[in-house]
């Protein structure tokens, strides 16, 4: 083996002898990887299978069923990457293994990301399971793209994800990601539009840009004016190729009249932005360390919406943050009444230990946040009503996905209708967005559907 198959082994602290069959033997194993979380670990998932696949070994890649006992066929090894965003994630990492334990008895189990990276100590007292923490995963998979050119292209989406930054610098008082995620890099624009490229080539139609903090892309220095994402997108709509790209998400610290001109006159941005707001108190925003107002964040809205044609801004809201009064929520919720906004992700606040809002008094109840993220869902519901109600007999641009569904341009999802034979994956066509046959409601793409005028 070469110095870097070498290093690719000594991080997952395997050897060849692990592939061997108490036998002796060398016969194909069967590998599976288990991903939970974010779009970054469900990116990082398709090169830990294709680093496997690649692997001088034979390897079958499976789907495992944790359901059942050996559902779906035995599992040799596993590859678990976490999450642990919130104490929920920290709980299904706990969930995972159990199953594993339970229904794949003498699996070995590799664990990595970014519980891995928080709970070390406790992780690595269980038997049988090898630990890889966030920093090691960052250099395993940074060598394996050496040593594998083209291993990101292999993903199984119609729309794939391209990572093109790590780390965080930002220091949100609730957020464990700059721990559990402590490299700082980004990806060379050379090897961003190359991939695009080669996207294409594959027949990809859309690219989804991710990264922890996409607007921190190029700018070592941390200047918050999102320089390295404008330069970016401004080579990106310079090539020839004709992949469209969407972005994962941004913060509303970076965006500035001139990115927003930037997504007005791109032709291969789509107009779907999330944007995350967290809360829409101002003192709560200050307790959070969120460095922007209510105000700035609905400037930037009101202007995404004005020069972006049918633009669609998705946000997230944190409900029951430490010291979040009942005057707090009711200024959230009297605010976001207010957004042009299309869906709100609600989240419960959760403690997470090592940050800053760990240690704050004033916490609010369980029953309270319960109630509050329920109040967020209910705005976020009639929001995607309405939004889909402006679109109804309107003709938009789709991308059509696995089980005759499609997803239009500013992210709406609905059920392809009327085509013989059907839409294959993949392909662009426009078409006119309706109510779906006894549609109770056009809150759900259930709700909705299109049918195809004409491919792209």
């Amino acid at each position: 083996m070469n110095i870097k198959m070498n290093k690719i082994y000594e991080l997952l602290q395997l050897d060849k002898k692990d592939f061997d069959r108490a036998s002796g033997e060398r016969v194909p194993i069967n590998f599976a990887v288990i991903s939970s979380g974010c779009k970054l670990n469900q990116f990082e998932a398709s090169q830990f299978e294709e680093i496997f696949k690649r692997m001088d070994m034979n390897i079958n890649i499976v789907e495992p069923d944790l359901s059942a006992a050996n559902g779906n066929g035995p599992v040799d090894l596993f590859l678990v990457n976490t999450c642990a965003v919130t104490e929920k994630a920290d709980a299904e990492t706990n969930k995972i293994i159990r199953k594993i334990n339970k229904n794949y008895p003498g699996s070995r189990v590799i664990l990595t990301g970014c519980s891995v990276q928080l709970n070390k100590t406790k992780l690595s007292g269980l038997p049988g399971i090898k630990l890889i923490d966030n920093e090691k995963k960052t250099e395993l998979l940074k060598i394996a793209s050496e040593k594998f050119p083209g291993a990101v292209l292999r993903q199984k989406r119609i729309r794939p994800y391209l990572k093109i930054q790590e780390g965080c610098d930002l220091n949100c008082s609730y957020c464990a990601i700059p721990i559990a995620r402590p490299s700082r890099w980004s990806l060379d624009i050379k090897s961003v539009l190359n991939s695009i490229e080669d996207f294409g080539k594959l027949g990809c139609k859309e690219v989804i840009l991710t990264g922890v903090n996409l607007g921190a892309y190029g700018d070592a220095d941390n200047k918050k004016n999102a320089s390295g994402l404008k330069n970016l997108l401004n080579m990106i709509e310079g090539t020839a190729n004709a992949v469209k790209i969407r972005l994962s998400s941004i913060d509303p610290v970076y965006i500035d009249d001139e990115l927003i001109d930037i997504f007005a006159s791109g032709k291969k941005i789509q107009n779907h932005f999330h944007i995350p707001l967290q809360s829409a108190s101002d003192k709560t925003l200050g307790r959070m360390n969120r460095h922007y107002s209510f105000k700035d964040y609905a400037y930037a809205a009101a202007e995404i919406t004005r020069k972006v044609k049918d633009a669609a801004i998705g946000t997230d809201i944190i409900s029951g943050f430490p010291g979040e009064t009942e005057e707090d929520f009711l200024e959230t919720v009297d605010n976001l009444e207010k957004l042009p906004i299309y869906y709100i992700h609600a989240f419960s606040y959760s403690q997470r230990p090592g940050t800053a809002s760990y240690y704050l008094r004033q916490k609010v109840s369980e029953k309270l946040i319960k109630q509050r993220t329920g109040k967020i869902r209910e705005i976020s519901f009639r929001k995607k009503v309405e939004f889909h109600k402006r679109f109804i007999n309107r003709t938009l641009e789709f991308i059509s996905l696995p089980g005759n569904k499609a997803l239009s341009s500013n992210y709406i999802k609905a059920e392809i209708a009327g085509t013989a034979p059907a839409v294959p994956p993949g392909k662009f066509f426009s078409g006119k967005l309706a109510l779906a046959d006894n549609a109770d409601n056009a809150g759900t793409c259930g709700g909705l559907s299109v049918m195809p005028s004409d491919y792209l």
